[in-house]
């Protein structure tokens, strides 16, 4: 091709004979629809107003501190920068921010009182309905929230409850007013208050007494501020029969970034659903599910997270959105909106030969000495924090063209993807984009056959004499009517080879711990087992994982799980012993999560790796019990008995099981079952038993102690055996 480009750079045209077509009237219209269906920004106020409408009416006390989601500095977009989203602020204005996938978010301060000893702090987080809360943070450290609202991580926790009650409402609609609010603010807080449709949560502090060490180690730079991660947004998914493309009720989560997309465009209520092409729409939302290969495994290929702000510049941030995700916006020739993911390779929907071009303008790339050569990439990164973070490119060779470097020196081309959550996606992308950036460009003028090329996207072009065939992403034509001609702008397509992992796409970013604490505790490994228990006696079900820890610890703190339908649910705490942690829960069957952290005092180690896996019964016999104390004792006083003090260790131990049998001199007769208790490792249990013979003839009494697993799997027997009689 280097011999085609000097040709064209040369200003070479070429002129095919034909004849011109009279001017249509299509020609007329503007080439601007797609800029249109980007940039509607008509999103009316009946539709859910802002948060600030609703906070403006319950915001009391305090100064009021403005701040701007969408900050100064940023170009005009509703993208939501997510440093930001993660701070709580206080505002008399504010935007509705909505959250697509999984974000991490702080929110509006809408309400802050007290009573003088406890403290309220109602936040607004997300425009609702949301799915669910996956974690919680205080002062940028996780904690756990029990189904309660009871804060039960250190320093939080107490005998009997906690110093903070963390309640969330998901933003459905029918939310009522909080009704501790208006208990202790009557005159400021109605029935009335109902924030509806904003997912929200309102946190209790409890002052346990300034006078005290607790108050300064809970409070010493103030009310901390909190956050979620949430999986937001419930969006219309067509390939969900039982959905509603019109009833919000039926939606569902998902992270996939054609659906996503079109909800947003769908969130200006101009964009009815009988505007969108959903046959096109599911063919789209099935590719962006389809598994592909990473550095690191597998992933969905094009998922979106991020926040957006309502009164942003929505052609911004659909732009972002679509950039984010791998994907443009289209019309179908009915006026139907879809939206397509960009393949390395796209299929040409349209061909030009030497016939159809009059003339043929060429441009190679930018010069050498403007031509990025070095390739950055930004994407929304759960690994730093819900942050926008960096990807180290070191070592990729299509990120960096070490020639024109060395020559020229280094031209960046930015790659910034605020609703990407991979690194592997965002890759994948950036490099499309960053060759794209540096291709050549023309314009071939065509008689009214170009007309053609309206509405498509990549076509090819057959350069004449050579006969090489280009691949070329077209831009809207431009019609002359008075010489009925059509010019179409173009960019030729790169030359993209298959992607492969292991060459092509650096690691992720490590992950960031926390950064608002530092641990010199040692982080504990993962647990290594959990599993489920029915107790045979209560029928109690009971979750437990163990562990082994180091050293140097006051307190523990573990916290588990579970998945439904491959989601997780928000991490629930368990009781602690020093090996294993239990729970009253019935998980059998499902994928659950378990970790480990402890604490000197207040001072955390950070959690330990994840054991991932799924929760079964462990129905191999158990060893025998432990003696503690006690034993049994017989002789010639006609009484036998046994009392003694008993434990399992093994994890699977759901019961104890005492049985007794005796021989009266003709052998022994079978096992009866004289007592069973259910048991956990490590918890005493105490069982006691007698026999009395009568008779002068010797008695011989047994007893055993059996550890029995919750499918009633019997362990080794600890046994005792004694002889009794009466004394003659």
């Amino acid at each position: 091709m280097k011999s085609v480009r000097l040709l064209f750079a040369s200003g070479a045209s070429f002129v095919a004979m034909t004849t011109h077509a009279h001017a249509d009237p299509v020609s007329l219209i503007a080439t601007a629809i797609h800029g249109f269906l980007l940039s509607s920004t008509a999103v009316a106020a009946t539709a859910a107003g802002t948060i600030a409408t609703i906070a403006a009416n319950v915001i009391v006390g305090g100064a009021i501190v403005g701040l701007s989601l969408v900050g100064a500095g940023q170009r005009p977009t509703g993208t939501v920068k997510a440093a930001d989203a993660k701070n709580t602020f206080e505002s008399g204005e504010s935007s509705v921010i909505e959250g697509l996938g999984r974000v991490r978010v702080g929110g509006l301060k809408a309400f802050g009182n007290t009573d003088g000893s406890t403290r309220w702090r109602l936040v607004c987080r997300l425009q609702g309905p949301i799915d669910a809360v996956e974690a919680y943070f205080v002062g940028g450290r996780e904690v756990t929230v029990d189904p309660d609202g009871d804060v039960s991580s250190p320093p939080w926790s107490r005998s009997g409850g906690s110093w903070m009650k963390w309640e969330d409402k998901t933003g459905t609609g029918a939310e009522t007013a909080w009704a501790a609010l208006i208990t202790a603010f009557p005159e400021l807080w109605t029935s009335a208050h109902r924030l509806r449709g904003i997912a929200q949560s309102l946190v209790t502090f409890v002052n346990p007494g300034l006078a005290s060490d607790k108050y300064l180690s809970l409070y010493q730079g103030g009310v901390p501020d909190t956050e979620w991660v949430a999986r937001a947004s419930l969006v219309y998914d067509p390939r969900d029969e039982s959905a509603d493309p019109d009833n919000s009720a039926t939606w569902g989560w998902n992270e996939n970034g054609i659906l996503n997309a079109v909800h947003v465009l769908r969130r200006d209520p101009a964009f009815t659903s009988d505007r969108f092409d959903w046959p096109l729409i599911t063919t789209q939302a099935v590719k962006a599910d389809v598994s592909i290969a990473t550095k690191s495994g597998t992933e969905k290929r094009a998922r979106c997270w991020g926040m957006w702000a309502w009164e942003g510049a929505r052609k911004e941030t659909m732009e972002d959105i679509l950039r984010s995700i791998g994907a443009e916006i289209r019309m179908t020739a009915d006026g139907k909106i879809w939206f397509e993911l960009i393949d390395d390779d796209p299929l040409a929907e349209i061909s030009f030969e030497p016939r159809d071009i009059i003339d043929l303008e060429w441009m190679s790339g930018p010069e050498a000495v403007e031509r990025p050569n070095i390739c950055r990439i930004k994407y929304y990164s759960p690994e730093r924090n819900y942050e926008l973070a960096d990807i180290d490119m070191t070592g990729i060779a299509w990120a960096r063209i070490d020639d024109e470097v060395t020559r020229y020196g280094p031209k960046y081309f930015d790659v910034d993807l605020p609703f990407c959550p991979s690194a592997s996606q965002a890759q994948r992308i950036a490099r499309r984009l960053f060759l794209q950036a540096r291709a050549d460009t023309g314009v071939a003028e065509t008689n009214m056959v170009g007309l053609a090329a309206w509405g498509r996207y990549y076509g090819e072009i057959e350069l004449p004499d050579l006969g090489d065939v280009e691949k070329v992403k077209l831009s809207p034509p431009r019609v002359d009517d008075s010489r009925g001609t059509v010019e179409i702008p173009f960019s030729v397509w790169p030359s993209l080879p298959a992607w492969n992992p292991a060459t092509d796409e650096a690691d992720a970013p490590e992950p960031l711990p926390e950064m608002q604490y530092e641990s010199n505790l040692p982080t504990p490994n993962a647990p290594t087992i959990a599993l489920q228990i029915t107790y045979p006696v209560g029928g109690g079900k009971e979750f437990r994982i163990d562990y082994t820890l180091p050293g140097g610890y006051s307190t523990i703190e573990a916290t588990y799980r579970a998945y439904t339908g491959g989601l997780p649910g928000s991490w629930l705490g368990m009781t602690e012993l020093p090996g294993i942690a239990y729970v009253a829960a019935d998980v059998l069957g499902q994928e659950v999560d378990a970790r480990v952290r402890i604490f000197n005092g207040d001072d955390a180690s950070y959690w330990s790796p994840l054991l991932h896996t799924t929760a079964t019964e462990h129905n191999s016999p158990c060893g025998q019990p432990d003696l503690i104390s006690g034993g049994a004792s017989g002789g010639n006083d006609g009484v036998a008995s046994l009392g003694v003090v008993v434990e399992a260790n093994e994890l699977r131990a759901a019961s104890i099981k005492l049985q007794r049998r005796i021989d009266t001199g003709s052998g022994f007769g079978g096992w009866a079952t004289r007592d069973e208790q259910d048991v956990r490792p490590g918890q005493q249990r105490t069982f006691s038993d007698s026999y009395t013979n009568t008779s002068v003839s010797v008695h011989t009494v047994q007893w055993k102690l059996t550890t029995m697993t919750s499918g009633g799997v019997e362990g080794a027997p600890r046994t005792w055996s004694v002889d009794v009689s009466e004394p003659i």
